[in-house]
This record gives C-alpha cells, sequence and structure tokens, in this order.
C-alpha cells in the first residue's frame, strides 16, 4: 500500500515538474517578446533611446570578452574593435552609414563562430544571414536593423555560453559509466 502511495506521489510530482517547466519556458518566451518590444519602441522613438542602445551594445562586448583572459590579444582586439564612446557617438550623430553597420554586425559574428563552438556555426551564420537579408531587402533602418541585430547577436552569444556551461557540467560529472 505504502509502495502505491510513493508511486502515485512520484508520479504526481512529475507532473508538477513538467508544468513548472513549461510555466517557465512560457514566461521565458513572454518576457522575451515584452523586452524586444520595447526595444523596437525605444529605437523607433525620436529620439531614439541612445543610452539604452549603447548600454545593451556594452552588454554584447562584455559577454564576448568576458569568457577571455584580461589583456590577452583577442580580448584587446574585440574591446578596441567595438569601442563604446566611437558606437555611442555614430548612433547619437546617425554617423552610422550601412558599410559601418555591415562591419559591425560582421565582426561580432565573427566572433562568435571564432569563440564558439563550431556546431554552431550555421545556426550563427543563419542568424547573421537573418540581419543581411533585411538590410539588402530595402526597407532597412536603424530603428530596423538595431533590434533584430541585438536580438540574433545575444541569441548566438547565450547558445555559446550554455555550451560552455553544459561543457562545464560535464567536466565536473566526469565520464558516464
Amino acid at each position: 500500500m505504502a509502495e502505491k502511495a510513493e508511486a502515485a506521489n512520484n508520479k504526481l510530482n512529475e507532473k508538477i515538474d513538467k508544468s513548472l517547466e513549461k510555466m517557465k519556458e512560457q514566461w521565458k518566451v513572454m518576457a522575451r517578446k515584452a523586452f524586444f518590444d520595447l526595444l523596437k519602441e525605444r529605437v523607433e522613438s525620436n529620439p531614439p533611446d541612445y543610452d539604452w542602445i549603447t548600454k545593451l551594445y556594452t552588454e554584447i562586448r562584455e559577454k564576448l570578452t568576458k569568457i577571455l583572459k584580461k589583456g590577452s590579444d583577442l580580448r584587446v582586439e574585440i574591446e578596441d574593435s567595438m569601442d563604446i564612446e566611437i558606437f555611442d557617438q555614430m548612433i547619437r550623430h546617425n554617423a552610422f552609414k550601412y558599410d559601418d553597420f555591415y562591419n559591425l554586425i560582421k565582426y561580432t559574428f565573427d566572433k562568435c563562430k571564432q569563440l564558439g563552438a563550431a556546431g554552431r556555426d550555421k545556426e550563427t551564420d543563419e542568424k547573421l544571414k537573418e540581419i543581411l537579408d533585411h538590410m539588402y531587402s530595402g526597407n532597412a533602418t536603424f530603428a530596423t536593423i538595431m533590434p533584430l541585430y541585438i536580438k540574433n547577436i545575444n541569441f548566438c552569444i547565450d547558445r555559446m555560453y550554455e555550451d560552455l556551461g553544459n561543457f562545464s557540467k560535464m567536466m565536473k560529472e566526469g565520464p558516464k559509466k
């Protein structure tokens, strides 16, 4: 009798855990959508929310460099190439030209591929292609490119960190028996 009760209790706990995981995932999706809706709104506003855009760009640079040793050649290159002050001045003074945007976008996606798992290259290339296709569409503006860039580059960087976390976890657990 006790075994049946325990089995029923375990089954109920599994259902609850699955429901909680599903709810967590739904919240993540809703929060992400709300964030990008707000970003689009703030980028389209007149004037755009330059402070927030610069903060998001800074976070991208920090996420790319955080995993690298301070003073390493690659970290210094990324920090120099993704100069926050220059970026901020360029967006505030509408000085970003098509080539500047293209180079920035291409550079950050190239760094994701360089730092991430080779198995993610196709996914990274697809996210880059989505932005470039939009840029070539003839309908692209700062207000449409910037949110897509921030969304896609963060997706790729988050995947990179997810892979690093999984690798770290695997190394701690040791080989499977």
